[in-house]
């Protein structure tokens, strides 16, 4: 009969510690429930688990209960998280929260969009010799660009502008306050 050998009581309760989706999510959670998934596979403890993360153990468990914000661990921390995950930096930091996929990508200005159609307008055969000059352009009142652009776009089936971007009754408002 083979025998079992008996873990500690702090042992058994750090193996079986719930993961961090087990409890109330807050954000970065993600980035605990891998490291517990992770864990497991490994067979480790949470204190060898906050060993690889050169965190404390203390420390680790009040991430894992939401009580410290995993959004703010600080970049060691996180790079050593991505190193025990095998997974890339920028990963990790998504995981904790600590960046969103919308801190990717860069949101043109009004300005930005209309200046890319009258470029796509310049370079279009059949519009080139209809596009502003330049210095015209430049003179030309926003609300006035915006119609050449949205006439364009319309001409050519395309869309460069996005209508959230807009100013809504700009034109009309100034009107009212005129008369």
């Amino acid at each position: 009969m083979a025998t079992q050998k008996k873990q500690s009581p702090s042992k058994a309760r750090e193996k079986n510690a719930p993961p961090a989706e087990a409890q109330a999510t807050p954000p970065g959670a993600a980035l605990i429930a891998r490291l517990w998934e992770e864990m497991a596979k490994r067979g480790h403890t949470t204190h060898e688990l906050a060993e690889a993360l050169g965190i404390t153990y203390v420390y680790l468990m009040k991430l894992a209960s939401g009580e410290k914000p995993i959004f703010q661990l600080g970049r060691e921390t996180l790079l050593r998280a991505a190193e025990y995950l095998a997974i890339p930096a920028a990963q990790a930091y998504l995981l904790a929260g600590a960046l969103s996929p919308g801190d990717f990508v860069l949101t043109p200005t009004l300005e930005e969009r209309m200046a890319r159609v009258r470029e796509a307008m310049v370079h279009d055969a059949m519009w080139c010799g209809l596009a502003l000059s330049d210095a015209l352009w430049a003179k030309t009142p926003q609300e006035a660009r915006l119609l050449i652009c949205l006439l364009y776009e319309q001409a050519a089936k395309t869309t460069w502008l996005d209508w959230t971007l807009i100013p809504k009754g700009t034109t009309q408002a100034k009107a009212k306050k005129a008369s």
